[in-house]
């Protein structure tokens, strides 16, 4: 399989889990919702939400309605994220609290001697989503 497919199936399969993740009924938002905010189609999201290929022009749309962790998720596979041009002032009790709550997770997932899949998969994302936040401080 060549870097290039390997890397698209990445990227579909994050797609997957970031739609699954933050776009849906007691979620961030819902579909409906996204799709009037960033004025792509429903049907359109439907189909990203499966995997479909999303062009970079719908990313950069949905960039303003979904937290910056979960568009991190798509641009993760290539070593890159997403920083807005804009700053605006740290939140250090923000940061201080995330990453205070991702070390009381990594030692309590590692209290039995071994991080399992379940606690792996919660760890990625507490740590994704401090990172994002991370990176807009960094960008200042």
């Amino acid at each position: 399989m060549s870097i290039e497919s390997r890397l698209a199936q990445d990227v579909a399969d994050r797609q997957i889990a970031m739609f699954a993740a933050f776009v849906g009924q007691g979620r961030f938002t819902t579909r409906a919702a996204l799709s009037a905010a960033s004025r792509i189609p429903e049907s359109t999201l439907r189909s990203y939400a499966g995997g479909a290929a999303m062009p970079f022009h719908a990313v950069l749309a949905l960039r303003p309605c979904l937290p910056a962790e979960a568009i991190n998720m798509l641009a993760e596979p290539g070593g890159a994220r997403l920083v807005d041009i804009e700053t605006s002032d740290a939140n250090w009790n923000a940061v201080a609290a995330g990453a205070a709550g991702l070390t009381y997770e990594i030692c309590e997932a590692q209290r039995d001697g071994q991080v399992d899949h379940v606690e792996r998969a919660r760890l990625k994302n507490r740590a994704r989503s401090l990172v994002a936040e991370l990176s807009d401080i960094i960008a200042e």
